[in-house]
Order: C-alpha cells, then sequence, then structure tokens
C-alpha cells in the first residue's frame, strides 16, 4: 500500500450543507493520479488518518482546483475537535 502525508487548512464548501474538505497539494495531486485506480467520474478510494482516527472515504476530483478534496466528516471533527481554519496533519493510503 501507498502511503501519503500532508498537511492542509480545513474549509467549509460555500451553500447547502455545511461539508467541510481539505485540497491535497497540487504536487501530491500529481503523484495520487500516477498511482490511483479510480471510480465512476474519477474517485479515489482511501483510508484517511488524522489525529487518533481513521475512516475510509474518496478523494474528490476537483477540476476547477486541479486537485482532489478531502471531506472530513463531522463525526471526526466533533472526536478530534477540528473546527474551520484549523491547519491539519493527514495521513492516507489508496484502497
Amino acid at each position: 500500500m501507498k502511503k501519503f502525508s500532508f498537511k492542509a487548512k480545513l474549509w467549509i464548501w460555500p451553500g447547502v450543507g455545511g461539508w467541510h474538505f481539505v485540497n491535497l497539494p497540487k504536487d501530491l495531486a500529481i503523484k495520487v493520479r500516477k498511482v490511483a485506480k479510480p471510480y465512476g467520474s474519477g474517485f479515489v478510494a482511501v483510508s484517511v488518518t488524522v489525529g487518533k482516527s481513521t475512516w475510509q472515504t474518496a478523494l474528490f476530483p476537483h477540476r476547477e482546483s486541479d486537485t482532489y478534496l478531502l471531506s472530513v466528516k463531522k463525526s471526526i471533527r466533533k472526536k478530534e475537535e477540528i473546527f474551520e481554519d484549523d491547519d491539519l496533519k493527514i495521513s492516507f493510503v489508496l484502497l
């Protein structure tokens, strides 16, 4: 399994729903594209760790920013006491 790590700032998607995301750095997105096996509209299945929490999700391709978005679900934000504009240390493996 290929493991990746990065740091990024948590932000909220504008509009309905209040989804919270981080953007993968563009250089990391390039590395992921080279080895990932995307499904659907380019989603990449991953297992993510932030703090002591690990969950399975997908990287969302974001054409406007030419990278992937990673959502951080509410249960993880609550457990890890994460809020908008926090800088996160994130690691993930491709599934």
